[in-house]
């Protein structure tokens, strides 16, 4: 596995949740387990099978191609798993910054603050409860900057990394960090709801394709349907004998002339 590889691989652990020292070797194992079985069962399907016919090489060539699914759905689900993890971190995030600035504005310190305040969202949002427990044990052990930083680190998001920096200026300048929680999470969802507002315009104008694709072929049935049904009438009932279009009743309007002439 290359270096870029196991970052991506561990920082998608730590996005997910999975903060055991273990995790990536456990997850590595659990993949190649599964390819592995996969090509076991395979081989023995495969020597099983009648060598005179070609169900030995479809038995490979299905097994080879479970195998590499094996291999990537692993991946991809923990990425999906993360993602969604981070997001759900992001979406409550302004809450639990609400929380920490009227625990900050009525006396208790930063560490004491994050303590309340994962015991107070771990209903709604147990995500964001089992983050700020791990950065109260990491400032426990180490500062509260490092730990921010560290928190910053692990999650790699915009938002994230900017409440790190606020929060980390703040504690060097000596300035009020309640005041400044407080702006950041009103910044917050002033960006969450441009970002709605953003997919809802997208989303208009993408419906406007299925609108239309779906709602033009009833509009012309209705709008072409009668005068196809009356001009199929005019040219049957035009061809029966006494109509416009009779042709024997045209030789005949025609023949007198012919020979009077």
């Amino acid at each position: 596995m290359f270096p870029g590889e196991q970052e991506a691989l561990e920082q998608d652990l730590r996005r997910a949740g999975y903060y055991s020292p273990y995790a990536g070797i456990e997850y590595l194992a659990a993949r190649n387990l599964i390819v592995v079985m996969f090509l076991i069962v395979g081989g023995i399907a495969a020597v099983a099978a009648d060598p005179r016919t070609k169900l030995p090489q479809l038995i490979l060539i299905a097994c080879g191609t479970a195998a590499l699914i094996g291999y990537i759905c692993p991946r991809l689900l923990l990425y999906r798993q993360a993602s969604r993890r981070l997001n759900r971190i992001q979406k409550g995030l302004p809450d639990a910054l609400d929380i920490i600035r009227m625990c900050l504005s009525g006396g208790l310190p930063m560490r004491q603050a994050l303590e309340r305040v994962a015991a107070e969202v771990e209903y709604f949002h147990p995500d964001i409860a089992v983050e700020l427990e791990v950065v109260r044990r990491h400032a426990e052990a180490d500062t509260m900057q490092k730990a921010l930083k560290e928190f910053a680190r692990r999650m790699n998001a915009p938002d994230v990394n900017a409440l790190a920096s606020l929060v980390s200026q703040t504690e060097r300048t000596g300035t009020q960090v309640a005041n400044a929680v407080m702006d950041f999470a009103d910044g917050i969802r002033r960006q969450y709801r441009q970002r709605a507002e953003e997919r809802a315009n997208k989303t208009a104008v993408k419906l406007l394709f299925p609108v239309v694709l779906c709602l033009s072929p009833p509009i012309f049935i209705l709008l072409m349907g009668p005068p196809v049904i009356q001009l199929k009438n005019f040219v049957t009932n035009s061809r029966q004998p006494g109509g416009v279009l009779d042709y024997e009743q045209y030789q005949v309007d025609t023949q007198p002339d012919t020979i009077s002439r």
